[in-house]
């Protein structure tokens, strides 16, 4: 909006040297353009959106198969040819649905993940699963919802005000079906729009 303004400003200006008699006086012209502005934010948050703050994996059974790629110990961990709580590593994997479709790879990034086993960085059914895998071992992960991303919770999904996501739209964010949202606290994918 200061850009804007500024730029208006600007022209006014520029009008004037160029001998235009009747040019509005800088303050009427900023008025007049906060008022169009309030106006066209104001007819663009009319309504409500419906948002989504599951997990898009929220509720389903996730299939891993795992390969191990790299063991470094952790300090007081014994077991030097098997992964124990504490050791960091890096594995390759496929992520699946249970009908087979695939949701990540880290095969197609080209790149291991590399995690500490055990420190909460992974979901949980993953973290506890390696433990026990030797090098260049492969295993297959089968994840109930639980020790994934959780079960779907109908509570996470709710209307609000278009008004109330105003910092949004002003960032240049759409209010749209698909538009995903993100916040401090998860991304929130707009799920339906309503213009009342």
């Amino acid at each position: 909006m200061k850009i804007t303004a500024i730029l208006a400003i600007f022209t006014l200006l520029v009008l004037t040297g160029c001998g235009h008699a009747e040019v509005l006086d800088t303050n009427e012209a900023q008025d007049n353009l906060e008022t169009n502005q309030d106006t066209d934010m104001a007819e663009k948050l009319k309504g409500t959106v419906t948002i989504n703050v599951n997990h898009a994996l929220a509720g389903k059974t996730l299939n891993f198969d795992v390969e191990m790629m790299k063991i470094e110990k952790g300090e007081g961990n014994t077991a030097t040819d098997t992964v124990e709580k504490g050791d960091s590593i890096e594995v390759h994997y496929n992520g699946t649905l249970e009908d087979g479709e695939k949701f990540d790879s880290s095969y197609d990034r080209g790149q291991t993940l590399p995690f500490k086993v055990g420190a909460g960085q992974m979901i949980p059914g993953f973290d506890a699963g390696v433990v026990g895998m030797k090098l260049e071992e492969k295993k297959t992960l089968v994840l109930a919802p639980k020790d994934a991303y959780g079960e779907y919770d109908e509570t996470k999904v709710q209307e609000i005000p278009k008004a109330d996501l105003e910092s949004f739209v002003a960032a240049g964010f759409k209010l749209e079906v698909g538009e995903k949202l993100p916040t401090q606290v998860g991304v929130f994918e707009i799920i339906k729009v309503t213009d009342k």
